[in-house]
């Protein structure tokens, strides 16, 4: 490789982010160097960036978690099932192993991991590196001729399935989606390559709720809209067998609780803002009903795999899930543009996309 600088979005600070031109990343034993063909914009990047998410964040920062790039360099030997020129979808959590959590088999949960994105230098930049350790945890996972950026989707898609497994949403009979933004969006495809037969989202917004039904979902309502008649309609009477809270608000989670089936099971997908994030519960209704409320928190390397497989073998429909494309020199409007929530996800394509504008469509 002839190149020896490239260009990085660095966060200083909250609302600092300047692009710069650096030296490549110099490789230490057993470390891989990517070429980045593809990192989506995620709301975690936006609180960063914002300054409502300061947990873990260390300054300065290379932002970006969810990207595919291509092996470019090595130093010393590669894992038996990476080659030069691979095309790889990184899971962005580097665990310590030895933890109560890693120990129990819930890595994703590591009180020491450490994350691509705020800890490790992420992806809005040319060349990532990928540390030693996290190449021999196996953290590279091969996606073959997969579009960059579906391979990209490979991350936010995982953090659904872990949500959904959690709840076993493979065995439900129908499911509530509440949000239709982005990843709630993600769940409703998901939960359709699951076999839930009955996905309904929920959104106030109209142009949302139109995308959902376009990404497989029965029904999308308007908040109003969800009555106990109609729920009944929906379900055979039943009530949801599942539900998906992806929009941290407790007006996105507590009225919906009485609209389970019983035997219903909850999963708070989505990360509620600090100071916001206290809910009421009725527990005589949680009670007599057993119903299963469980968190989640990004995925594991096996539910990250999963989702690959998924995704090469067409199981899980990848296109359309990236609706704009923009180099790196753009970046700053691409985070406004996410703000706003229109697109589904936005990639930055720091090697590969255009000097000037956004494109539609995939890159390959």
């Amino acid at each position: 490789m002839t190149t020896t600088t490239m260009k990085r979005a660095v966060l200083n600070a909250p609302r600092d982010l300047r692009i710069e031109t650096v030296p490549v990343p110099a490789l230490e034993p057993g470390d891989v160097l990517l070429r980045v063909q593809a990192a989506l914009i995620c709301g975690t990047d936006l609180r960063i960036v914002d300054g409502t998410k300061t947990k873990n964040v260390v300054y300065p920062s290379v932002l970006g978690h969810e990207f595919a790039g291509e092996i470019v360099a090595c130093e010393g030997r590669l894992p038996d099932e990476l080659e030069l020129g691979d095309r790889v979808a990184v899971y962005p959590l580097v665990q310590c192993g030895h933890c109560a959590s890693c120990v129990r088999g819930l890595g994703n949960i590591c009180r020491n991991r450490q994350a691509f994105g705020y800890q490790i230098d992420g992806a809005f930049a040319e060349y990532v590196r990928v540390p030693a350790v996290a190449v021999q945890a196996g953290n590279l996972v091969p996606v073959g001729d997969t579009p960059a950026d579906i391979a990209a989707v490979i991350e936010p898609l995982a953090c659904a399935y872990n949500g959904q497994r959690l709840i076993n949403a493979a065995s439900a009979r129908s499911m509530l989606v509440v949000g239709a933004g982005p990843l709630g969006q993600l769940h409703v495809r998901l939960a359709r390559a699951l076999g839930v037969a009955t996905v309904v989202a929920v959104d106030p917004a109209p142009h949302r709720r139109e995308i959902a039904v376009v990404s497989g979902a029965s029904s999308a309502l308007d908040p109003s809209e969800v009555t106990a008649e109609v729920v009944a309609e929906l379900t055979d009477g039943v009530g949801f067998d599942t539900m998906v809270v992806a929009v941290g608000r407790a007006d996105a989670m507590e009225p919906y609780l009485q609209m389970l089936a019983p035997g219903g099971r909850v999963n708070i997908f989505a990360g509620f803002p600090t100071g916001t994030d206290q809910v009421t519960i009725p527990a005589n209704s949680v009670h007599y009903n057993e119903t299963l409320i469980v968190g989640s928190s990004s995925c594991q390397l096996s539910d990250f795999q999963k989702v690959a497989e998924m995704i090469r073998t067409g199981t899980i429909p990848g296109e359309g899930l990236v609706t704009a494309h923009l180099p790196i020199d753009q970046l700053e409007q691409g985070l406004e543009r996410a703000r706003q929530g229109v697109d589904l996800r936005i990639s930055i394509d720091a090697t590969t996309a255009p000097a000037t504008g956004a494109t539609e469509g995939e890159t390959t």
